[in-house]
């Protein structure tokens, strides 16, 4: 059988919402022959999507392994590790991807999201402030289909809007609108 009809079939299994199902078909393609970066790296994020974080790292790892030039492999990897509320990981991996596509404006808000979760203020607040030209453009790019990113940063929101005493993040009242703006879609 040629490497690409299971690949294929399990893309298609996972558009179509049978998660379970495309993840053993990706495992049959890799058996089959099929590029080991694109099967890990899409099973992956069915595993995300799934929430479940551990084996969706072991397959991001082996993305990266695969193809360590990757940017979307480091970005996963990252949404993994910030899902499991490992901001420092899911920093460092957000950094690896903007590393290698500097124009990766999600991976720079959600490290920024990161940042903010670890009380890192003035570093979150230097990413949301590079990204706020881009979210204003077109905030439903922004979304993320899983929630990771919206869930954390409504804990920042929460996190910021609470005690006076409490260090914030360094957005006027434009950005600080605009993210919930962002926020508040669906």
């Amino acid at each position: 059988m040629e490497a690409g009809e299971p690949l294929r079939q399990a893309q298609l299994l996972f558009v179509d919402g049978k998660d379970k199902e495309s993840v053993e078909a990706f495992s049959k393609a890799l058996e089959a022959g099929a590029d080991p970066y694109i099967v890990y790296l899409s099973r992956g994020v069915v595993y995300v999507k799934m929430k479940e974080t551990d084996p969706a790292l072991q397959d991001f790892s082996k993305a990266i392994e695969a193809n360590d030039k990757s940017s979307r492999a480091y970005f996963f990897r990252g949404m993994a590790f910030m899902m499991k509320e490992e901001f420092e990981n899911a920093i460092s991996d957000f950094s690896k991807a903007l590393g290698l596509k500097h124009d990766y404006f999600i991976a720079m808000f959600a490290r920024g999201v990161s940042y903010a979760r670890l009380g890192k203020f003035e570093e979150a607040s230097k990413d949301m402030l590079k990204v706020m030209p881009q979210m204003e453009e077109n905030l439903q790019s922004f979304a993320d289909s899983y929630g990771i990113v919206r869930t954390e940063m409504w804990k920042v929101m929460a996190q910021v809007s609470g005690d006076a005493k409490t260090p914030t993040l360094e957005l006027g009242d434009k950005e600080m609108e605009m993210l919930k703006k962002w926020l508040q879609e669906e």
